[in-house]
């Protein structure tokens, strides 16, 4: 069993007090403006075991990979232009729902939508 540190419990109150999908640099800045004396590599490091313990779910764009609380469809929209990447809630999300579908055990699903987000769209 895992010790249950000060640290993790400050970390899960960032990702999930966020609506939007945050980097390990962007929990680190939001850790340090709180004045929380936290390490990048503790921040990766919690994020990790967070993700492990199925508290919060992780995606990878870009070569980057970003957190998000629970529950989480596994979809989401991510902007070419700014980065930003939205959580889109899907009625299909439910993983028993698909594996009854299409007849297999689904464990792990995402899907992924690329484009310009509203606010770049206004900006051209």
């Amino acid at each position: 069993m895992q010790r249950w540190t000060s640290q993790l419990s400050l970390i899960l109150e960032i990702v999930y007090e966020t609506e939007h999908f945050l980097s390990a640099e962007r929990v680190h800045q939001i850790l340090t403006q709180k004045n929380a004396n936290i390490g990048i590599a503790t921040v990766y490091r919690n994020l990790k075991k967070l993700v492990g313990q199925g508290l919060i779910s992780e995606i990878s764009w870009k070569d980057m990979k970003y957190y998000t609380r629970h529950p989480f469809s596994n979809a989401f929209f991510a902007c070419e232009k700014c980065g930003n990447i939205l959580r889109i809630d899907i009625p299909i999300a439910d993983q028993t729902y698909l594996s009854n579908e299409i007849g297999m055990s689904v464990n792990k699903w995402n899907m992924r939508f690329e484009g310009i987000c509203e606010e770049c769209g206004r900006c051209t």
